[in-house]
């Protein structure tokens, strides 16, 4: 009886991921970003959309077709109040299959906000693979010296980008 409780357990698992993976994405398509720790006023959000990229920069090149990712994320404190960060990076990550990393930049603003934190913006359009409502987009922590990459501070999956 266990072994039958078991296998129907792992059955219903198995097939729960794959109908996850698939489930086809609406582009474009933007999610929320949410804080994985209790972080005072940190927000964030994703965008994920189809992009026609040329091959090279001549007139007429032929297209290819990817799918770009680009997140915005405000009130966020200096990364060094975590420890030895200096940055924040993009990240995305088919689990398992395949992950992306790219370089967030802070934005100056004219009038910064009285109660602190300041925007940081950053996209990545290079990627070729299918995206899955099982794809965790983050921002993390990162140190540009020694490229180490930090724990996510947002986060979420695609799962509300699904059709």
């Amino acid at each position: 009886m266990k072994n039958k409780l078991l296998l129907t357990i792992f059955i219903t698992i198995s097939v729960s991921q794959s109908y996850a993976y698939a489930q086809s994405l609406s582009y474009p398509c933007s999610i929320v970003l949410e804080p994985v720790h209790e972080i005072p006023n940190i927000s964030g959000t994703a965008l994920m959309t189809k992009v026609k990229k040329p091959y090279t920069d001549q007139p007429g090149s032929p297209v290819r077709e990817r799918t770009g990712v680009g997140i915005y994320a405000d009130w966020m404190p200096q990364p060094s109040a975590f420890g030895d960060y200096d940055q924040y990076e993009g990240f995305g990550q088919i689990p398992g299959v395949i992950s992306w990393r790219f370089k967030m930049y802070p934005i100056k603003e004219d009038q910064p906000s009285w109660f602190g934190g300041s925007p940081w913006v950053g996209k990545f359009d290079e990627i070729s693979a299918e995206l899955s409502a099982e794809t965790i987009v983050s921002l993390r922590l990162s140190n540009s010296r020694t490229n180490r990459l930090g724990p996510a501070v947002l986060q979420s999956t695609l799962k509300g980008c699904v059709e």
